[in-house]
């Protein structure tokens, strides 16, 4: 379906209003085209991922807008950046990185947004109405706005949030359409003990199941008695957006959307039934934790997202006046540090122990101390799925309670709730209902992908597949490559991820090596060479990850994908903007995956794909 811009649209494209808004309009307008957008639509607010500082490129990004006299639009707050702005804790970027993270910083403010620097906008008094179509980067607000609130996003990527906040607009697909919101996949946790599911530690272990099993499909979860909190909630879709790429859930009875099973479903029988049991959950909550048999903690965190002022009571209450044995890290935005202050609680934290950090936290930039082998505890979903590739600590998870008493005893400590006999649990891997779904419905498409890729058997000789836009046919293999983002002739050894993947916290931006250690092919580059990516999972920061890697020249000789993706592929986008040398992203149905497999690709300016005998 073809794009159609209003006049406004095109006269804002066609420079009326400054260079900087007509970038931001460009890239709205390709990310529309590339997903299939009929059309733009307005929103009313943004909450902008951007900020953070990744590699050189995104600041040279942000400053090219302010310098094209670009300004947000609409209401747009800021996600954390990587510096501490208000002091609380010490970053340990220092020199080159130390200023442009200053100045990526400074470039979002003078683009005219608001500086929340907070990850949780939603407990900062950004709260879109139900039914509002909004913009919102972060992965864990993204899902939050969707599932709690009820207003209408996407998963928007970095660039493309600041480029629909600047105009105004954003694409119209997948989750802003109310036939894309309804859900697919029920998720039965009618078989677990209520008094688990009113335990604060079950919500991130059932999170992060939820997305290992939905990917980005749409799921209710059914059997839930009693009412969870905000908290409980946000724990819930910020580890089921990591685990998975989850953009809305819904909990029948709770969720606005979802009064009962049957309304959620819209009619229609689920396209599958997940029946949840207790083996299931001891397997999700040991897959959180990768330093299973230490015996040691070096540091604690929390606050992923950032802490709640009830989730700092319910931490004051644990301490109880006690002093902690191993540094205690509790991240937050400057509106919950500001109550803390304005009666004396923070000083009492700090004086037990507690470093708070605001503005930021600890997996995002360097604070935690750089130790080899050191082994952090938390109670974040989140934290556990990024820690190991972002900070190179191994994680431990356990409860609120669990990290407190670790970190007065100095040592791990798990109460019974939590531990059971789980740490010899081998970390899921990702396993599903893969290809079920319907793939015309934007982000919807597809479910969490199957281990391993399959491929049509291989008759030897030249393989040659040939790209079209129009999506005809090549005799020869009955196959086609689609090119998504154009680029110039290339040619690398290929590397055929055996699993989805999120760049960020996934893949060092410096240097392409894999880093999430969960992922089959962890320590692997991508640098050089022809990618094959079956789906990406996780952070909505993989643009601007892959954006640095081009930049820095560590990105791969060009991309394959299965199907065009709403977040990644926004790095090239913003490259070409850029002007740098940008590699070619085409789409191949990852069944033909395997015919290339460890073959030296070539992949041609009209995107055909080749591998010579």
């Amino acid at each position: 379906m073809a794009l159609t811009l209003t006049a406004e649209e095109q006269a804002v494209a066609g420079g009326r209003d400054g260079d900087g808004a007509a970038t931001a309009m460009r890239i709205v307008t390709e990310a529309a085209r590339l997903l299939g957008a009929p059309r733009l639509i307005p929103i009313a607010s943004a909450h902008i991922d951007g900020a953070l500082y990744h590699g050189d490129s995104g600041t040279l990004f942000a400053e090219r807008l302010v310098e094209g006299g670009a300004r947000a639009a609409v209401r747009s707050t800021l996600n954390v950046g990587a510096l501490d702005l208000l002091g609380c804790s010490k970053v340990r970027l220092e020199g080159h990185e130390r200023a442009m993270a200053r100045r990526m910083m400074d470039a979002y403010r003078a683009l005219g947004c608001e500086p929340s620097w907070t990850c949780a906008p939603y407990q900062a008094g950004h709260r879109p109405a139900f039914g509002t179509d909004v913009a919102w980067g972060e992965s864990n607000a993204v899902v939050f706005c969707n599932s709690v609130l009820g207003a209408r996003t996407n998963r928007y990527g970095d660039f493309l949030d600041i480029a629909c906040a600047i105009t105004g607009r954003a694409p119209d697909y997948g989750l802003h359409r109310p036939e894309n919101r309804l859900a697919e996949v029920v998720f039965d946790v009618s078989a677990l003990p209520r008094a688990f599911l009113g335990a604060e530690i079950a919500w991130p272990v059932l999170g992060s199941l939820f997305g290992r099993e939905v990917g980005t499909a749409i799921g209710v979860v059914a059997g839930v008695e009693d009412r969870p909190g905000e908290d409980a909630l946000k724990a819930f879709g910020a580890a089921a957006a990591s685990s998975g790429a989850v953009g809305l859930f819904h909990i029948a009875g709770v969720t606005p959307e979802a009064p009962d099973v049957a309304t959620a479903l819209g009619g229609p029988p689920p396209q599958a039934v997940i029946r949840v049991t207790p083996d299931m959950i001891a397997t999700a909550r040991a897959g959180l934790s990768t330093a299973k048999a230490a015996g040691r903690i070096d540091a604690v965190a929390i606050g992923s997202p950032h802490l709640s002022l009830a989730e700092f009571e319910a931490l004051e209450r644990l301490i109880a006046g006690r002093r902690l044995k191993v540094p205690f890290y509790a991240c937050t935005g400057r509106h919950a540090l500001a109550e803390l202050e304005s009666d004396g609680r923070r000083k009492a934290l700090e004086a037990a122990g507690v470093t708070i950090v605001a503005d930021t936290c600890v997996v995002v930039t360097p604070i935690l101390p750089d130790l080899a082998g050191a082994v952090l505890m938390t109670n974040s979903g989140k934290f556990a799925h990024y820690a190991p590739g972002n900070t190179g600590y191994g994680v431990l998870y356990g409860s609120l309670a669990d990290c407190v008493e670790s970190a007065v005893a100095g040592r791990p400590v798990f109460s019974d709730l939590a531990a059971g006999e789980s740490g010899n649990v081998a970390t899921p891997t990702p396993v599903g209902f893969a290809d079920q779904l319907s793939p015309s419905k934007g982000e919807r498409k597809g479910a969490k992908l199957a281990a391993g890729i399959s491929s049509p058997p291989s008759s030897g000789g030249e393989v040659v597949c040939e790209a079209n836009r129009s999506g005809g046919r090549i005799p020869a293999d009955e196959t086609t490559t689609e090119i998504l983002v154009p680029g110039p002739p290339a040619t690398g050894e290929s590397i055929i991820l055996t699993a989805p993947i999120s760049f960020w916290g996934g893949v060092d931006a410096k240097t392409g090596r894999i880093a999430d250690v969960r992922h089959p092919q962890h320590g692997e580059s991508i640098a050089g060479k022809v990618l094959f990516l079956p789906g990406t999972i996780g952070s909505s920061s993989a643009s601007a990850v892959l954006l640095e890697l081009v930049h820095n020249g560590h990105a791969p000789a060009a991309l394959v994908l299965h199907e065009p993706d709403a977040i990644l592929l926004l790095g090239l986008i913003v490259a070409r903007e850029m002007g740098w040398k940008t590699p070619a992203a085409v789409k191949l149905d990852r069944d033909w995956f395997g015919r290339f497999r460890g073959k030296r690709v070539t992949v041609d300016a009209q995107g055909a794909l080749a591998v010579p005998d």
